[in-house]
């Protein structure tokens, strides 16, 4: 590594030997941690102004709630309240489609019932008209025809 020089003014160097003994580093590997320390941050040591970092750490926590808030007040309160519309609407859509389930199950369920009537009556003809029959070809019940068909209808 080359050495090189640099002019800086009698009371900057006095400075400079402070912050090394403070620091416990030699005076060039001072001056190359700051440079790095300067590129790495992007900080501009011409416009530092002499304020406590605790300063300038409770403004830019001020900016962050800020922005948080700005965040919440344009993103997650709408996004909230459209969740919170979607969920009821699903709600509204669902009591509805049971209503209109029950009702579909309701008439199914009356068409049973008169198919059932109506099948039920067609039977009935049917038990009717083989005593009939029966009754005509077993004329004095000797047989016992009439008897065993009314037997197998109850």
């Amino acid at each position: 590594m080359k050495k090189k020089s640099i002019i800086i003014s009698e009371r900057s160097h006095k400075d400079m030997k402070q912050l090394s003994l403070t620091y416990g580093s030699p005076i060039g590997a001072l001056t190359e941690a700051m440079i790095r320390y300067f590129k790495r941050t992007g900080i501009n040591p011409k416009d530092a102004i002499n304020e406590n970092p605790s300063t300038m750490i409770k403004i830019l926590d001020k900016r962050i709630v800020s922005f948080l808030k700005v965040q919440e007040r344009d993103i997650l309160k709408p996004l909230k309240d459209e969740v919170y519309m979607n969920s009821k609407n699903q709600k509204l859509e669902l009591v509805e489609l049971t209503n209109s389930l029950k009702d579909v199950l309701g008439k199914i369920n009356d068409a049973d019932k008169n198919r059932t009537l109506l099948v039920k009556g067609e039977l009935t003809k049917h038990k009717d008209c083989l005593i009939e029959i029966a009754s005509f070809l077993d004329g004095r019940g000797k047989s016992g025809l009439n008897q065993r068909i009314k037997e197998i209808f109850n």
